[in-house]
């Protein structure tokens, strides 16, 4: 129950998983679903066009992934190998969680939030796995931050903690890489720090999301972040000061949330600068491993 997105034969389709093999979701699904006025295939071309049509539901995996199992008809969808998937989809809007593991607050001697903090990253930041961070090396430190990323799947407005869980369409994996110096400058002079989220390529996420159903409730799931296959974070969930439902209610009193918006919910202790030629993992059991290379470029 993990949705990807990936060429084939040149083409933006879905990959989704069945047992350890993976199959061509949108094709497979133009066959099974009963179709609109125009066919599946040419509407449902990403994760999040399958997340704003209302569909990216364990009902509608089981229906199409009992089929496709099932039936030697569509046994041309089945896909070699592990996909190499692209970006998953670009979210509408990415809203970013600060400060939400004690760890993380004490290692830069902030004080423990008594509400949550959030922020926002520019959705043109958003890359793929496997795509590069690339930055200018007059921008100074700059971090990784692994999160869990929680996929918004219906409209929030003012959602209670009681019925957030509601509006989760699933879970992916986010890397908000921060240009920390520019960071503590805006800050130092009361200014926000949005540009030092936003710098383009500064927030990988995939490689895949994973419907809810496969992490329990409340979502407790261990993260990991390696560079160059050096543990760098290792924390999980469990530790959030806030957790999901507290989240959606707090973000959703003042921000309407849309399908296909995300929620980064913070990162653990651990971050540290990042040096050309570094390679990025954010690991979780479930969702997999989102790995990305970081290119920084000379001045000029």
């Amino acid at each position: 129950m993990r949705f990807g997105s990936v060429l084939w034969n040149g083409t933006p389709v879905i990959a989704a998983s069945l047992g350890s093999r993976w199959f061509n979701f949108t094709v497979a699904a133009a066959r099974v679903l009963p179709n609109d006025s125009m066919p599946f295939s040419e509407r449902i071309r990403d994760v999040g066009d399958l997340i704003r049509s209302g569909r990216f539901t364990e009902e509608t995996y089981r229906k199409v992934a009992d089929r496709v199992a099932a039936d030697s008809a569509l046994a041309d969808c089945w896909l070699e190998g592990t996909p190499a998937f692209t970006l998953p989809w670009r979210p509408g809007k990415v809203i970013a969680i600060g400060r939400n593991y004690a760890a993380h607050v004490a290692e830069f001697d902030n004080q423990l939030p008594k509400e949550p903090i959030f922020f926002a990253k520019a959705n043109s930041a958003c890359i793929g796995p496997g795509e590069p961070v690339c930055f200018n090396a007059s921008l100074g430190r700059v971090d990784h931050e692994g999160e869990l990323g929680v996929v918004i799947g219906k409209r929030a407005c003012r959602a209670s903690e009681a019925d957030a869980m509601a509006h989760v369409a699933g879970y992916t994996l986010v890397n908000d890489v921060t240009a920390r110096d520019m960071q503590r400058a805006a800050m130092a002079e009361g200014n926000p720090w949005f540009c030092a989220k936003s710098v383009d390529t500064f927030c990988p996420l995939g490689p895949v999301v994973a419907l809810p159903g496969l992490f329990p409730e409340p979502v407790e799931t261990p993260l990991e972040v390696r560079v160059n296959g050096e543990t760098r974070q290792r924390s999980g969930t469990d530790r959030l000061i806030f957790g999901v439902p507290r989240l959606i209610a707090a973000v959703s009193r003042f921000i309407t949330l849309e399908p296909g918006d995300l929620i980064a919910t913070g990162t653990p202790e651990g971050v540290s600068p990042l040096r050309d030629g570094d390679v990025m993992e954010v690991i979780n059991p479930v969702i997999g491993t989102l790995s990305n290379p970081v290119r920084v470029v000379a001045e000029g």
